[in-house]
């Protein structure tokens, strides 16, 4: 049974975000078995909105952001794994849902904000295995992720020179990104976001 008290990070409410996946199981129900894993996590106790839960794993949100013309994709390099990947990260104790975090995340990596979201709720979810750090260990992340488009193509890039900050980030054209990013978990959303009801590509 879900707690009734929100969970630790930003007071984030563990109910309202099962009531969001369920609702996104109905809409997606080829995406049931990994929906059952995020609300399995939200089951467990301690706070599995904190990056220090590793067993498990931890939830985090990301964005996949078209651009005003919706036909090219935002993609950061990410400084650590060295991979292309959508924007997004933990959540922080600021946060008080998901999509807050995915907002926020994405202002801080690539300075776009003020974005309109292409549909209400939860856009997709993917659990993938984080490997092993001198830091922590062997994790996953359950991540809740949100598409949007962008009022701007404008980047605002972190200036800084040491730590994590994202350094490249790049607008890639909807049929290109497989080349930089071939995973499932990418081309499934990319499907998606190339569909009528998303992109500017399909039939009006």
């Amino acid at each position: 049974m879900l707690d009734d008290d929100p969970g630790g990070s930003g007071g984030l409410d563990r109910r309202s975000l099962a009531a969001e996946l369920l609702a996104y199981a109905q809409r997606q129900p080829e995406q049931s078995a990994v929906v059952a894993q995020l609300l399995g996590l939200l089951e467990q106790p301690g706070d599995v909105f904190s990056r220090a839960h590793l067993e498990p794993g931890h939830f985090t949100a990301s964005a996949f952001v078209l651009c005003p013309e919706r036909r090219r994709l935002l993609l950061i390099r990410h400084p650590r794994l060295g991979r292309w990947l959508q924007p997004g990260g933990h959540i922080e104790s600021v946060d008080t849902s998901c999509l807050g975090a995915a907002r926020r995340e994405l202002w801080e990596e690539t300075g776009v904000s003020e974005l309109g979201l292409l549909e209400p709720g939860i856009f997709d979810v993917d659990v993938h295995a984080i490997p092993a750090t001198p830091k922590e260990g062997a994790h996953a992340h359950f991540d809740v992720r949100y598409a949007f488009q962008a009022p701007t193509d404008r980047l605002t890039l972190s200036d800084e020179t040491t730590g994590d900050e994202v350094k490249v980030a790049r607008w890639v054209e909807l049929g290109a990104v497989a080349a930089l990013n071939p995973e499932e978990s990418i081309a499934r959303c990319v499907r998606a976001l190339i569909s009528p009801l998303f992109s500017g590509l399909g039939p009006r």
